[in-house]
């Protein structure tokens, strides 16, 4: 039984790969389609020794907004000013260059005497930031400011006119596309994990933007999801994927004694901010596909929302998606928007799947309110944020409701038909 303990490591190579090489049989760095072979030779640190603390966050707070770039703050002891770029006599002098490697993991014993390596961030350094605090003795800090793939996607501009390399200039399921955007990004191939898709996408239609925007767009086409999963990967889940990880066993949370895991945190929200009863939805090229829910509006008034420049090959599709936001947003929901475990314990379950929990694990949280009632909500992940100090690990969990309740076939949860007490939610997604 055991608290995680924080490893931070820099890797000073060329190269957006992170460099950990392939060691037969090592728990760590022995897994295959995980541990990747790197574009450089490694050249790695351990700084875990000088961490006086760290704080990682990825993913978004609301499901139909964009995924952020994960970024982390890791704040140093540096007594002889070895982070100092100017100090010669640093064994890291000439070393310390903006957009350097970084991987931020938790060691933990599962429960049976192995100790497993859980990352937690993998990005680049982009920025280090001295600070000097006068007493008796000049004790200096060094602080990491660091960011994850999305910061190099986001530094590549496409140029104004359609791309017509890599198959840009061809109709591509939205997976196809995604993959032909990182090709133009020199992306590694290592570093992916894409999903074919089901939406056909549009020739690329052109515009000033980077390929981190283009690639967006192709998650609002496809209603899919794009971002960097801890271990540095680019993952992008299509639309059907999106859907069976809604039924997927959830991990239970709750606030009952020998029930589940414990949180120390609810935030539990009531409110009127994600109510959509007008929604557009306008594909390039397309006619604009509006729908309305009048029993909405008249209990909440007008809330639109518009979703524009789309790249579906149809009309139809566009209407479908217009009329999924619209079943999935019409009415006011009681909502939990996020949940904080405390990882300073030894327990090792609890710990485990603090780690391990990332975007889009279903989860379940259970929540006695005063009064009698009860909270019981499935959710998805939405972001992960870590605080760690010497004396106390925070995790926060960002989370949302899923929004396709897709029907699924012999799916105990999700393949029942018919009125149901309670109300049955599946329905039929395109």
């Amino acid at each position: 039984m055991a608290k995680p303990k924080l490893g931070v490591e820099i890797d000073f190579a060329n190269g957006p790969a992170f460099g950990y090489p392939f060691l037969l049989n090592d728990p760590n760095f022995g897994i295959l389609d995980e541990n990747i072979l790197a574009d450089a030779p490694a050249d790695i640190v351990d700084i875990s020794a000088q961490v006086r603390r760290c704080s990682t966050r990825r993913g978004r707070n609301r499901i139909l907004a964009n995924f952020e770039a994960g970024t982390a703050t890791v704040v140093l002891n540096d007594p002889n000013s070895d982070f100092n770029p100017q100090n010669t006599s640093s064994p890291y002098y000439g070393k310390l260059l903006p957009l350097r490697k970084i991987r931020i993991y938790a060691d933990q014993d599962r429960g049976d005497g192995i100790i497993q390596r859980y990352f937690m961030f993998s990005g680049y350094i982009t920025s280090y930031d001295t600070n000097f605090y006068q007493g008796t003795n000049e004790d200096a800090t060094v602080t990491l400011q660091c960011a994850d793939g999305f910061r190099l996607l986001a530094n590549v501009a496409t140029g104004a006119a359609p791309l017509t390399v890599d198959n840009l200039n061809t109709v591509q399921l939205s997976g196809a596309r995604v993959n032909s955007l990182l090709d133009f990004a020199t992306w590694p191939v290592g570093l992916r994990n894409i999903d074919t898709g089901d939406s056909a996408m549009q020739v690329d239609p052109g515009g000033e933007r980077n390929v981190l925007q283009a690639i967006q767009t192709i998650e609002q086409s496809e209603f899919g999801a794009f971002y960097i999963q801890p271990t540095g990967v680019a993952r992008f889940l299509d639309r059907t994927d999106v859907s069976e990880l809604a039924d997927v066993g959830p991990r239970l949370f709750s606030d009952l004694v020998n029930v589940g895991l414990p949180y120390i945190n609810l935030d539990i929200a009531f409110d009127d901010q994600l109510i959509l009863n007008d929604v557009s939805v306008t594909r390039v090229g397309g006619t604009t596909q509006t729908v309305e829910d009048q029993d909405s509006i008249d209990t909440y008034f007008y809330k639109s929302g518009q979703r524009t420049g789309i790249l579906v090959q149809t009309d139809q599709e566009a209407n479908d998606q217009a009329r999924m936001l619209l079943a999935a947003r019409k009415n006011a929901e009681l909502r939990v928007d996020s949940m904080t475990l405390s990882l300073s314990t030894d327990n090792n379950s609890l710990n485990v799947a603090g780690l391990t929990t990332d975007i889009y694990r279903l989860i379940y949280v259970y929540k006695t309110m005063p009064g009698g009632s009860t909270v019981e909500k499935e959710l998805f992940v939405q972001g992960v944020q870590h605080d760690v100090t010497p004396t106390a690990w925070t995790t926060k969990f960002f989370t949302q409701e899923p929004i396709i309740q897709a029907f699924i076939l012999d799916s105990a949860t999700q393949g029942i038909l018919g009125l149901t007490d309670p109300p049955n939610n599946n329905t039929l997604s395109y």
